[in-house]
């Protein structure tokens, strides 16, 4: 919406836990395509944080969001 002000997540270390919004941030995509990845085993938790929400290390996330880098925009693979 015009006017909002995106978060930001600022990764201090790659064994930094991130929730799934926080980790959808950082890979550019929406929650929902976050959530496919890990539905796909793309992607796995690292745990549980103190509210029962799964948790991602920032390394696997990025190498995720490098994997995955031109599919989130809609590309497709280069024959």
């Amino acid at each position: 919406m015009p006017g909002e002000v995106a978060a930001l997540v600022v990764i201090t270390s790659p064994d930094m836990l991130l929730t799934r919004a926080e980790a959808a941030e950082v890979a550019g995509v929406k929650v929902s395509r976050f959530r496919k990845w890990e539905q796909r085993g793309h992607i796995e938790r690292a745990g549980l944080n103190e509210r029962g929400w799964p948790v991602f290390r920032a390394l696997d996330v990025a190498k995720c969001k490098h994997r995955f880098q031109g599919f989130a925009r809609g590309e497709t693979a280069a024959a």
